[in-house]
């Protein structure tokens, strides 16, 4: 027992090196493969460069690996990267049959629901998709804000015409993770295309302390001002908008800003 437990703190530590060498992806295969020279029957630094390989998109070398770490243990720990292999090779149907292998031997491993989900979305398996992102969010310690918005897309496009749901998803992401700009301005793109206006502009004004002193802030704020036929509260932005660029140093982001600046303007009042 004292010879396993050894091992694996030795395993342990080998992939902790290899996960903390430089990020330079020469540098890593260098120190990995060194790792292997001297543990060849490796199967977890097998697996390792399995994964790197995926990231760096050298599928036929991944695939060699994995099917080499397979025949030096069990094969199910290699059925999560075999799953991203397989969803980076448009495999997704596969993909989704070894995520679900690996989950049963680990069912609380987050990421592995995570890229199940993907490879459902992408077949259009809708319901799969979200089953296993809500799985990822239970699961996950601190979840991404793009895998909501990931996962609001599926209720998207499984309800068109029903922006609830999304919104529903959205606001427990913000319960949870506060109120993220990236979500709130999502929800209220939802908001605008509902033509719920107050809505939009109540969930656009609880990012404002966050974002006010951004030209871009002030600039969709206008814009939904408009949308909402109060262009008063929308020339009062676009007033402070003018001043906070006058003086400015042109740059390509504040060139932009400008134009759309015009553009609001005259949407208010064409004749300027």
């Amino acid at each position: 027992m004292l010879f396993f437990h050894k091992l694996a703190v030795f395993t342990i530590s080998l992939l902790t090196s290899v996960s903390s060498a430089h990020p330079g992806s020469a540098s890593q295969f260098e120190r990995i493969n060194h790792l292997i020279e001297q543990n060849p029957q490796s199967q977890p630094l097998m697996i390792k460069r399995a994964s790197l390989y995926i990231q760096k998109g050298d599928t036929k070398k991944a695939r060699q690996d994995l099917g080499h770490a397979a025949s030096l243990g069990d094969p199910v720990e290699t059925a999560f990267e075999m799953g991203k292999l397989q969803s980076r090779n448009d495999e997704f149907k596969q993909a989704i049959a070894s995520f679900e292998r690996y989950l049963k031997r680990y069912p609380g491993h987050a990421l592995a629901f995570l890229y199940s989900a993907k490879a459902a979305w992408a077949i259009g398996e809708l319901d799969l998709a979200m089953d296993n992102f809500n799985a990822y969010f239970r699961h996950a310690s601190n979840p991404h804000p793009g895998e909501y918005l990931a996962a609001a897309g599926v209720l998207l496009e499984k309800w068109p015409q029903d922006f609830a749901p999304a919104l529903q998803l959205l606001d427990g992401a913000m319960q949870r993770l506060g109120s993220v700009p990236q979500l709130q301005r999502y929800a209220t793109e939802l908001e605008l295309k509902r033509r719920n206006y107050s809505g939009a502009i109540e969930r656009w004004r609880s990012v404002e302390t966050a974002l006010s002193s951004s030209p871009q802030w002030k600039l969709d704020a206008a814009r939904i001002y408009i949308m909402a036929g109060e262009p008063t509260q929308a020339l009062e932005l676009l007033n402070q908008v003018k001043v906070q660029l006058q003086g400015l140093k042109p740059t390509p982001a504040r060139i932009e800003n400008a134009l759309k600046l015009r553009e609001l303007e005259l949407v208010i009042n064409p004749t300027l």
